[in-house]
Formats: C-alpha cells, sequence, structure tokens
C-alpha cells in the first residue's frame, strides 16, 4: 500500500512508459535518487560546457584556496580543453600556473596559520567545503506530456 509519504521519499524520475523510478530519494537532492541526481548533474555540466560557458572555470567561489580547489580547477579546465573550449597553447599556461599554486599551498597554509591560528583556518576550510558541497536548488520535474 503506496502512501503520499512513501512516494515522496521516492525518486521522480520519470520513465518514458509513465512509471517513475523507485529508488529512495538522495539526500541532497530534493526529487531525484543519487543515480538521477548524478545523470541530471553530468547533464547540466555537459550543456554548459556546449553553451561554451567558463565562468563555472574557477569554482563557486571564484578561488583555489585548497588542495580540493585545485583538483576541481584542474578537472574543469580538462573538460573545457576536451570540448574545445580551451585552446591547447593557452591550455599549458593555465595548468602551469596551477601547478606552481600547488607547490605554494604548503606556505600559505603555514602564513595563514601564523596571521590567524589553526582554528580559524580549520573554520575557512570548513565554510569554503560547505559552500562547495551545498547541494544545489532543484525543481520538481515536470509531468509527462502525451500528445
Amino acid at each position: 500500500m503506496n502512501t503520499s509519504k512513501t512516494l515522496a521519499a521516492l525518486c521522480q524520475f520519470p520513465f518514458a512508459d509513465g512509471r517513475s523510478c523507485r529508488m529512495p530519494r538522495s539526500k541532497t537532492h530534493d526529487y531525484l535518487c543519487v543515480f538521477h541526481a548524478d545523470r541530471e548533474r553530468r547533464l547540466l555540466d555537459r550543456q554548459a560546457l556546449d553553451a561554451g560557458d567558463l565562468s563555472d572555470l574557477f569554482g563557486p567561489n571564484d578561488e583555489l584556496k585548497t588542495h580540493a580547489d585545485l583538483n576541481s580547477y584542474l578537472t574543469r579546465i580538462a573538460k573545457h580543453a576536451v570540448a574545445g573550449h580551451i585552446s591547447p597553447d593557452i591550455l599549458s599556461s593555465l595548468v602551469y600556473a596551477a601547478a606552481l599554486q600547488l607547490q605554494d599551498m604548503g606556505r600559505l597554509q603555514s602564513e595563514a596559520f601564523a596571521a590567524i591560528g589553526s582554528n580559524a583556518w580549520q573554520t575557512e576550510l570548513r565554510r569554503l567545503y560547505a559552500a562547495r558541497f551545498k547541494p544545489l536548488p532543484s525543481t520538481p520535474p515536470s509531468p509527462p506530456t502525451t500528445e
């Protein structure tokens, strides 16, 4: 017996034949399971690449303060390069700049410890990670159209 609460806890991805996915809804997405939320994210990333949108190149904060930020930055550079949005001449310079920044990461941490203390540095890292990994706002799916 399906109740509305049970149905609300399930993925709302609609299949072409009118059925819905029966997997549990993801904790980080409003209406999709982990699998379909990942597919949606990849589709949106692909659409952004196809549109030539380079606004996401430096991440959500437009800063590269952590190793994770640099790793994401290099991943985005690779995606844009493969899509043909970044020329090979510029690509090598961007990767070289990231490598230089990676070498300075330890000095940045030492400098931050000296200036603000390790607790403040950890608080800043928590803030950066919380901003990076917060779920994206999503909208409920539109009902399937019948023609």
